[in-house]
Protein backbone atom coordinates (compact mmCIF):
# COMPACT_ATOMS: atom_id res chain seq x y z
CA UNK A 1 0.00 0.00 0.00
CA UNK A 2 2.85 2.36 0.81
CA UNK A 3 4.41 1.76 -2.65
CA UNK A 4 1.17 2.73 -4.40
CA UNK A 5 0.96 6.03 -2.46
CA UNK A 6 4.58 6.90 -3.41
CA UNK A 7 4.10 6.04 -7.11
CA UNK A 8 1.16 8.42 -7.71
CA UNK A 9 2.99 11.65 -6.75
CA UNK A 10 5.98 10.51 -8.84
CA UNK A 11 3.76 9.98 -11.89
CA UNK A 12 2.16 13.39 -11.37
CA UNK A 13 5.57 15.03 -10.93
CA UNK A 14 6.96 13.47 -14.13
CA UNK A 15 3.80 14.37 -16.04
CA UNK A 16 4.00 17.97 -14.85
CA UNK A 17 7.66 18.21 -15.88
CA UNK A 18 6.89 16.80 -19.35
CA UNK A 19 4.06 19.33 -19.86
CA UNK A 20 6.30 22.15 -18.59
CA UNK A 21 9.20 21.12 -20.87
CA UNK A 22 6.89 20.83 -23.88
CA UNK A 23 5.46 24.29 -23.20
CA UNK A 24 8.93 25.77 -22.65
CA UNK A 25 10.35 24.16 -25.81
CA UNK A 26 7.71 25.80 -27.99
CA UNK A 27 8.69 29.18 -26.53
CA UNK A 28 12.45 28.66 -26.83
CA UNK A 29 14.09 31.82 -28.27
CA UNK A 30 15.76 29.84 -31.08
CA UNK A 31 12.38 28.50 -32.23
CA UNK A 32 10.87 31.98 -32.04
CA UNK A 33 13.79 33.31 -34.09
CA UNK A 34 13.42 30.50 -36.64
CA UNK A 35 9.67 31.19 -36.89
CA UNK A 36 10.35 34.89 -37.46
CA UNK A 37 8.75 35.99 -34.19
CA UNK A 38 12.03 37.17 -32.67
CA UNK A 39 14.35 39.73 -34.27
CA UNK A 40 18.05 39.44 -33.42
CA UNK A 41 21.27 41.09 -34.52
CA UNK A 42 23.90 38.79 -36.00
CA UNK A 43 25.87 38.94 -32.75
CA UNK A 44 22.77 38.00 -30.72
CA UNK A 45 21.97 35.19 -33.16
CA UNK A 46 25.49 33.78 -32.82
CA UNK A 47 25.30 33.97 -29.01
CA UNK A 48 21.91 32.22 -28.92
CA UNK A 49 23.06 29.46 -31.28
CA UNK A 50 26.24 28.75 -29.32
CA UNK A 51 24.29 28.71 -26.02
CA UNK A 52 21.78 26.22 -27.46
CA UNK A 53 24.55 23.97 -28.79
CA UNK A 54 26.01 23.77 -25.27
CA UNK A 55 22.68 23.16 -23.50
CA UNK A 56 21.62 20.26 -25.79
CA UNK A 57 18.03 20.47 -24.56
CA UNK A 58 16.34 18.44 -27.31
CA UNK A 59 17.07 16.93 -30.70
CA UNK A 60 14.84 19.50 -32.41
CA UNK A 61 16.62 22.43 -30.78
CA UNK A 62 19.98 20.89 -31.67
CA UNK A 63 18.81 20.54 -35.30
CA UNK A 64 17.79 24.21 -35.31
CA UNK A 65 21.05 25.30 -33.68
CA UNK A 66 23.21 23.44 -36.20
CA UNK A 67 21.03 24.78 -39.04
CA UNK A 68 21.41 28.40 -37.90
CA UNK A 69 25.10 27.83 -37.17
CA UNK A 70 25.50 26.68 -40.76
CA UNK A 71 24.23 30.07 -41.94
CA UNK A 72 26.68 31.83 -39.60
CA UNK A 73 29.60 29.72 -40.84
CA UNK A 74 28.67 30.41 -44.48
CA UNK A 75 28.60 34.15 -43.80
CA UNK A 76 32.12 33.80 -42.38
CA UNK A 77 33.36 31.96 -45.46
CA UNK A 78 33.52 28.55 -43.74
CA UNK A 79 31.46 26.59 -46.26
CA UNK A 80 33.03 23.21 -45.54
CA UNK A 81 32.22 23.48 -41.82
CA UNK A 82 28.73 24.71 -42.67
CA UNK A 83 28.17 21.68 -44.92
CA UNK A 84 29.07 19.17 -42.20
CA UNK A 85 26.95 21.21 -39.78
CA UNK A 86 23.91 20.79 -42.03
CA UNK A 87 24.51 17.03 -42.07
CA UNK A 88 24.50 17.05 -38.26
CA UNK A 89 21.33 19.16 -38.23
CA UNK A 90 19.62 16.65 -40.53
CA UNK A 91 20.63 13.73 -38.27
CA UNK A 92 19.24 15.47 -35.17
CA UNK A 93 16.02 16.33 -37.01
CA UNK A 94 15.51 12.70 -38.02
CA UNK A 95 15.59 11.73 -34.33
CA UNK A 96 13.49 14.67 -33.08
CA UNK A 97 9.96 14.40 -31.70
CA UNK A 98 8.98 17.55 -33.66
CA UNK A 99 8.25 16.99 -37.35
CA UNK A 100 9.43 19.96 -39.41
CA UNK A 101 9.18 19.26 -43.14
CA UNK A 102 10.25 22.78 -44.09
CA UNK A 103 13.47 22.44 -42.07
CA UNK A 104 14.25 19.09 -43.71
CA UNK A 105 13.89 20.69 -47.14
CA UNK A 106 15.80 23.84 -46.17
CA UNK A 107 18.80 21.85 -44.91
CA UNK A 108 18.99 19.90 -48.17
CA UNK A 109 18.63 23.10 -50.19
CA UNK A 110 21.51 24.78 -48.33
CA UNK A 111 23.71 21.72 -48.76
CA UNK A 112 22.95 21.85 -52.48
CA UNK A 113 23.85 25.56 -52.68
CA UNK A 114 27.27 24.92 -51.09
CA UNK A 115 28.00 22.05 -53.47
CA UNK A 116 26.78 24.20 -56.38
CA UNK A 117 29.18 26.99 -55.41
CA UNK A 118 32.01 24.46 -55.30
CA UNK A 119 31.15 23.35 -58.85
CA UNK A 120 29.96 19.90 -57.73
CA UNK A 121 26.88 20.25 -59.89
CA UNK A 122 25.64 16.66 -60.00
CA UNK A 123 25.90 16.33 -56.23
CA UNK A 124 24.11 19.68 -55.87
CA UNK A 125 21.23 18.50 -58.09
CA UNK A 126 20.84 15.36 -55.94
CA UNK A 127 20.40 17.53 -52.81
CA UNK A 128 18.05 19.95 -54.58
CA UNK A 129 15.88 17.09 -55.81
CA UNK A 130 15.83 15.53 -52.33
CA UNK A 131 14.71 18.94 -50.99
CA UNK A 132 11.73 18.76 -53.38
CA UNK A 133 10.57 15.42 -51.93
CA UNK A 134 6.78 15.25 -52.13
CA UNK A 135 6.54 14.31 -48.44
CA UNK A 136 7.96 17.71 -47.42
CA UNK A 137 5.68 20.68 -46.96
CA UNK A 138 7.07 24.05 -48.02
CA UNK A 139 5.99 27.32 -49.60
CA UNK A 140 5.50 27.66 -53.36
CA UNK A 141 8.32 30.20 -53.49
CA UNK A 142 10.69 27.80 -51.71
CA UNK A 143 9.79 25.11 -54.25
CA UNK A 144 10.28 27.42 -57.24
CA UNK A 145 13.64 28.62 -55.92
CA UNK A 146 14.79 25.03 -55.54
CA UNK A 147 13.55 24.05 -59.01
CA UNK A 148 15.44 27.04 -60.44
CA UNK A 149 18.61 25.83 -58.72
CA UNK A 150 18.11 22.32 -60.15
CA UNK A 151 17.88 23.70 -63.69
CA UNK A 152 20.80 26.10 -63.15
CA UNK A 153 23.14 23.36 -61.88
CA UNK A 154 21.98 20.91 -64.54
CA UNK A 155 22.88 23.40 -67.29
CA UNK A 156 26.52 22.82 -66.31
CA UNK A 157 26.63 19.07 -67.00
CA UNK A 158 23.41 18.26 -68.86
CA UNK A 159 22.46 21.46 -70.76
CA UNK A 160 19.61 19.95 -72.75
CA UNK A 161 17.74 18.71 -69.67
CA UNK A 162 18.56 21.93 -67.82
CA UNK A 163 17.09 23.87 -70.73
CA UNK A 164 13.92 21.72 -70.67
CA UNK A 165 13.54 22.36 -66.94
CA UNK A 166 13.82 26.12 -67.48
CA UNK A 167 11.16 25.94 -70.20
CA UNK A 168 8.82 24.08 -67.81
CA UNK A 169 9.61 26.46 -64.95
CA UNK A 170 8.86 29.49 -67.12
CA UNK A 171 5.17 28.61 -67.12
CA UNK A 172 5.02 28.49 -63.31
CA UNK A 173 6.32 31.98 -62.50
CA UNK A 174 4.20 34.37 -64.56
CA UNK A 175 3.55 36.60 -61.54
CA UNK A 176 7.23 36.89 -60.53
CA UNK A 177 8.67 39.27 -63.12
CA UNK A 178 12.28 39.16 -61.90
CA UNK A 179 12.37 35.37 -61.63
CA UNK A 180 10.78 35.06 -65.08
CA UNK A 181 13.44 37.38 -66.52
CA UNK A 182 16.18 35.28 -64.87
CA UNK A 183 14.73 32.14 -66.46
CA UNK A 184 14.53 33.83 -69.86
CA UNK A 185 18.15 34.88 -69.43
CA UNK A 186 19.18 31.24 -68.85
CA UNK A 187 17.12 30.06 -71.84
CA UNK A 188 18.82 32.73 -73.95
CA UNK A 189 22.24 31.50 -72.80
CA UNK A 190 21.36 27.99 -73.98
CA UNK A 191 20.30 29.33 -77.39
CA UNK A 192 23.56 31.30 -77.66
CA UNK A 193 25.63 28.26 -76.66
CA UNK A 194 23.92 26.19 -79.36
CA UNK A 195 24.36 29.04 -81.90
CA UNK A 196 20.62 29.69 -82.22
CA UNK A 197 21.36 33.40 -82.24
CA UNK A 198 17.98 34.75 -83.40
CA UNK A 199 16.18 32.76 -80.69
CA UNK A 200 18.71 33.98 -78.12
CA UNK A 201 18.15 37.65 -78.97
CA UNK A 202 14.36 37.23 -79.02
CA UNK A 203 14.47 35.54 -75.59
CA UNK A 204 16.67 38.25 -74.05
CA UNK A 205 14.41 40.94 -75.52
CA UNK A 206 11.40 39.20 -73.93
CA UNK A 207 13.16 39.53 -70.58
CA UNK A 208 13.74 43.26 -71.15
CA UNK A 209 10.10 43.76 -72.12
CA UNK A 210 9.10 42.68 -68.62
CA UNK A 211 10.43 46.02 -67.38
CA UNK A 212 13.18 44.67 -65.12
CA UNK A 213 15.89 47.01 -63.86
CA UNK A 214 19.29 47.06 -62.16
CA UNK A 215 21.76 44.21 -62.51
CA UNK A 216 19.25 41.89 -64.21
CA UNK A 217 18.53 44.42 -66.97
CA UNK A 218 22.27 45.01 -67.42
CA UNK A 219 22.92 41.25 -67.73
CA UNK A 220 20.27 40.90 -70.45
CA UNK A 221 21.74 43.84 -72.37
CA UNK A 222 25.29 42.46 -72.01
CA UNK A 223 24.17 39.05 -73.26
CA UNK A 224 22.46 40.58 -76.31
CA UNK A 225 25.70 42.41 -77.12
CA UNK A 226 27.57 39.07 -76.90
CA UNK A 227 25.24 37.51 -79.47
CA UNK A 228 25.79 40.40 -81.88
CA UNK A 229 29.56 39.99 -81.34
CA UNK A 230 29.32 36.33 -82.43
CA UNK A 231 27.31 37.47 -85.46
CA UNK A 232 30.00 40.09 -86.21
CA UNK A 233 27.30 42.76 -86.05
CA UNK A 234 29.50 45.32 -84.29
CA UNK A 235 27.09 48.21 -84.77
CA UNK A 236 24.39 46.51 -82.66
CA UNK A 237 27.02 45.20 -80.24
CA UNK A 238 28.14 48.78 -79.59
CA UNK A 239 24.53 49.93 -79.18
CA UNK A 240 23.79 47.42 -76.40
CA UNK A 241 27.15 47.90 -74.67
CA UNK A 242 26.39 51.64 -74.49
CA UNK A 243 23.07 50.74 -72.84
CA UNK A 244 24.92 48.60 -70.28
CA UNK A 245 27.14 51.58 -69.48
CA UNK A 246 24.06 53.73 -68.96
CA UNK A 247 22.76 51.44 -66.18
CA UNK A 248 24.03 51.99 -62.63
CA UNK A 249 24.19 48.26 -61.80
CA UNK A 250 25.91 47.07 -64.98
CA UNK A 251 29.35 45.46 -65.13
CA UNK A 252 31.00 48.56 -66.58
CA UNK A 253 34.46 47.03 -66.62
CA UNK A 254 33.31 44.15 -68.83
CA UNK A 255 31.28 46.48 -71.05
CA UNK A 256 34.24 48.84 -71.57
CA UNK A 257 36.55 45.93 -72.32
CA UNK A 258 34.12 44.49 -74.88
CA UNK A 259 33.57 47.92 -76.38
CA UNK A 260 37.34 48.38 -76.77
CA UNK A 261 37.58 45.07 -78.63
CA UNK A 262 34.53 46.03 -80.72
CA UNK A 263 36.27 49.27 -81.81
CA UNK A 264 39.54 47.46 -82.55
CA UNK A 265 37.75 44.99 -84.81
CA UNK A 266 36.49 48.01 -86.77
CA UNK A 267 39.98 49.62 -86.74
CA UNK A 268 38.70 52.52 -84.58
CA UNK A 269 41.87 52.69 -82.48
CA UNK A 270 41.41 56.12 -80.91
CA UNK A 271 37.94 55.22 -79.56
CA UNK A 272 39.25 51.84 -78.44
CA UNK A 273 42.12 53.47 -76.55
CA UNK A 274 39.72 55.87 -74.81
CA UNK A 275 37.41 53.18 -73.42
CA UNK A 276 40.21 50.73 -72.60
CA UNK A 277 42.03 53.36 -70.51
CA UNK A 278 38.76 53.78 -68.57
CA UNK A 279 38.62 50.02 -68.08
CA UNK A 280 42.23 49.96 -66.87
CA UNK A 281 41.40 52.65 -64.32
CA UNK A 282 38.74 50.32 -62.86
CA UNK A 283 41.30 47.54 -62.34
CA UNK A 284 41.26 46.03 -58.85
CA UNK A 285 44.11 43.74 -57.80
CA UNK A 286 41.80 42.00 -55.34
CA UNK A 287 39.58 40.71 -58.16
CA UNK A 288 42.15 39.79 -60.79
CA UNK A 289 40.57 37.84 -63.65
CA UNK A 290 41.70 36.78 -67.14
CA UNK A 291 39.57 39.65 -68.48
CA UNK A 292 41.94 42.15 -66.87
CA UNK A 293 44.78 40.72 -68.93
CA UNK A 294 42.69 41.11 -72.09
CA UNK A 295 42.48 44.85 -71.43
CA UNK A 296 46.26 45.13 -71.73
CA UNK A 297 46.27 43.03 -74.88
CA UNK A 298 43.72 45.36 -76.49
CA UNK A 299 45.63 48.42 -75.21
CA UNK A 300 48.81 47.14 -76.88
CA UNK A 301 46.89 46.97 -80.17
CA UNK A 302 45.26 50.38 -79.76
CA UNK A 303 48.29 52.36 -78.55
CA UNK A 304 51.02 53.98 -80.64
CA UNK A 305 53.41 53.06 -77.83
CA UNK A 306 52.47 49.49 -76.82
CA UNK A 307 55.61 48.81 -74.76
CA UNK A 308 54.29 50.06 -71.37
CA UNK A 309 51.14 47.98 -71.81
CA UNK A 310 53.19 44.97 -72.92
CA UNK A 311 55.27 45.22 -69.73
CA UNK A 312 52.15 45.62 -67.62
CA UNK A 313 50.51 42.74 -69.44
CA UNK A 314 53.43 40.40 -68.66
CA UNK A 315 53.44 41.50 -65.02
CA UNK A 316 49.70 40.97 -64.60
CA UNK A 317 49.83 37.63 -66.39
CA UNK A 318 52.48 36.40 -63.95
CA UNK A 319 50.41 37.64 -61.01
CA UNK A 320 47.37 35.87 -62.38
CA UNK A 321 49.21 32.57 -62.74
CA UNK A 322 50.38 32.85 -59.13
CA UNK A 323 46.90 33.59 -57.78
CA UNK A 324 44.74 31.90 -60.37
CA UNK A 325 41.04 31.93 -59.57
CA UNK A 326 40.66 28.81 -61.66
CA UNK A 327 43.30 27.01 -59.59
CA UNK A 328 41.62 28.17 -56.38
CA UNK A 329 38.26 26.89 -57.62
CA UNK A 330 39.81 23.52 -58.50
CA UNK A 331 41.39 23.20 -55.06
CA UNK A 332 38.12 24.19 -53.37
CA UNK A 333 36.26 21.57 -55.39
CA UNK A 334 38.80 18.87 -54.49
CA UNK A 335 38.59 19.85 -50.82
CA UNK A 336 34.80 19.52 -50.87
CA UNK A 337 35.10 16.14 -52.65
CA UNK A 338 37.32 14.96 -49.79
CA UNK A 339 34.69 16.10 -47.30
CA UNK A 340 31.97 14.22 -49.21
CA UNK A 341 34.15 11.10 -49.25
CA UNK A 342 34.76 11.39 -45.50
CA UNK A 343 31.04 11.83 -44.83
CA UNK A 344 30.23 8.81 -46.99
CA UNK A 345 32.87 6.71 -45.20
CA UNK A 346 31.48 7.76 -41.82
CA UNK A 347 27.95 6.88 -42.92
CA UNK A 348 29.12 3.50 -44.18
CA UNK A 349 30.91 2.91 -40.88
CA UNK A 350 27.70 3.70 -39.00
CA UNK A 351 25.75 1.32 -41.22
CA UNK A 352 28.35 -1.42 -40.74
CA UNK A 353 28.35 -0.82 -36.97
CA UNK A 354 24.56 -0.95 -36.97
CA UNK A 355 24.66 -4.19 -38.99
CA UNK A 356 27.19 -5.69 -36.57
CA UNK A 357 24.94 -4.76 -33.66
CA UNK A 358 21.98 -6.43 -35.33
CA UNK A 359 24.05 -9.53 -36.05
CA UNK A 360 25.30 -9.54 -32.45
CA UNK A 361 21.72 -9.26 -31.14
CA UNK A 362 20.56 -12.02 -33.50
CA UNK A 363 23.55 -14.15 -32.47
CA UNK A 364 22.76 -13.62 -28.80
CA UNK A 365 19.09 -14.41 -29.40
CA UNK A 366 20.03 -17.56 -31.32
CA UNK A 367 22.36 -18.61 -28.50
CA UNK A 368 19.59 -18.13 -25.95
CA UNK A 369 17.16 -20.15 -28.09
CA UNK A 370 19.75 -22.92 -28.50
CA UNK A 371 20.50 -22.88 -24.77
CA UNK A 372 16.81 -23.02 -23.84
CA UNK A 373 16.19 -25.80 -26.38
CA UNK A 374 19.14 -27.78 -25.05
CA UNK A 375 17.97 -27.23 -21.45
CA UNK A 376 14.42 -28.39 -22.27
CA UNK A 377 15.80 -31.42 -24.13
CA UNK A 378 18.17 -32.22 -21.26
CA UNK A 379 15.41 -31.90 -18.66
CA UNK A 380 13.13 -34.19 -20.69
CA UNK A 381 15.96 -36.68 -21.13
CA UNK A 382 16.66 -36.71 -17.39
CA UNK A 383 12.99 -37.04 -16.60
CA UNK A 384 12.58 -39.94 -19.06
CA UNK A 385 15.67 -41.65 -17.68
CA UNK A 386 14.35 -41.16 -14.17
CA UNK A 387 11.03 -42.78 -15.10
CA UNK A 388 12.75 -45.72 -16.74
CA UNK A 389 14.96 -46.24 -13.67
CA UNK A 390 11.93 -46.04 -11.33
CA UNK A 391 9.99 -48.53 -13.45
CA UNK A 392 12.96 -50.89 -13.56
CA UNK A 393 13.30 -50.77 -9.79
CA UNK A 394 9.58 -51.36 -9.32
CA UNK A 395 9.64 -54.26 -11.76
Amino acid sequence: MKVEIDVIPNILRVGFLLIFFSSFSQQHPLIKYYDGDLKLTRKQEDSLVQKTLKERESNYLMALAHFQNGAILTRNGKDAEAYTGYITAFDYLQNADTVDHYLFSSILLRKGVILHNYKLYEEAVKNYQDALDASYQFSINHGLNTEYNVALAMMQFDPKNGFEKFLALKNKVNDDVNRLAEILNQIGLFYKRTEQYDDAIATYESGLELGVSGRLKANLLQNISDVYFHQQDYKNQEKYLREVLSTSKGNHFLALMDLGECYLLQDRKEEALEVLIKAEAMYDKQSLKPEHIKVYKWLMQASDDPVPYANRHIEELNNYIESSDKLKDTMKTLAMKNILAAVEAEQQKKEETSLLRILAILGAAASIVILLTWKIWWNRLRRNLGLKITRAMEG
